[in-house]
């Protein structure tokens, strides 16, 4: 798949950016990770859900930018996301804060995310039925926090297929291509619906997207871009 030139430009509105997100007239936040192991746009990775009991034969978590996989562009990079935990669920996740809103203002928002995988509808079916996509925006920093002997995610992501109220797309992770040797893009958006999110009193907005599994194994996912378009009300 052919990746898109961005240009990072400074607007009126004030709203910024790191690294190659794209941002134009209309506010649009838009990463594409891009620049090889310096990519992540000012995305960090973080997992939640085991145990500080867990040891190395029950867990394992990477994350990095890495050239996409054969089946897109393996000229072109993504965010590169490992996770196993053997003994119960793990959330795995990116974020990003960004600013430069109207501190406590309210504006309409589309989000997509453009996410890799090799799991197909009509194969790897405890994995399709084990994983769910959820993405979401918050004005509270999602965080990881050790909770009762468990590293617990701090926002209302829900459990499984069900979505938290802190969740705005949510959705299966099959690809559309049968062939699991390869990976197929997909684009996850409010059915092209604007949703309202307001901004903190310091004109921030908090944004995350993970893979929700009850999975025991190994999964590997790529975000091969994030786009929000915003709207002040």
């Amino acid at each position: 798949m052919r990746k898109y030139i961005l240009i990072a430009i400074l607007t009126a509105a004030g709203l910024w950016s790191c690294n190659e997100d794209s941002l134009d007239a209309a506010i649009t936040v838009d990463s594409n990770f891009q620049s090889g192991t310096s990519g992540e746009n000012g995305w960090e990775a973080g997992f939640a859900g085991y145990a500080t009991t867990a040891d190395s034969s029950q867990l394992d978590t990477v994350a990095a930018i890495a050239l996409l996989p054969r089946g897109l562009d393996t000229t072109q990079y993504g965010y590169r996301i490992l996770s196993r935990y053997s003994k119960g669920n793990m959330f795995s996740y990116v974020k990003k804060r960004v600013t430069g809103f109207t501190p406590n203002g309210s504006y309409e928002m589309t989000l997509q995310v453009d996410l890799a995988t090799n799991s197909s509808a009509d194969s790897a079916k405890s994995v399709v039925d084990q994983v769910t996509f959820k993405a979401g925006v918050s004005i509270a920093e999602p965080l990881t926090k050790l909770v009762s002997g468990v590293y617990t995610f701090n926002l209302d992501k829900g459990t499984g297929k069900q979505a938290g109220k802190d969740v705005l797309l949510s959705g299966s992770i099959a690809s559309t291509n049968a062939d699991k040797r390869y990976y197929t893009l997909l684009r996850y958006s409010n059915d092209g619906q604007p949703v309202t999110v307001t901004a903190n009193n310091k004109g921030e907005l908090w944004f995350f997207a993970g893979t929700d599994s009850d999975y025991k194994d190994t999964t590997i996912f790529y975000y091969d871009r994030i786009i929000a378009r915003f709207k002040e009300l």
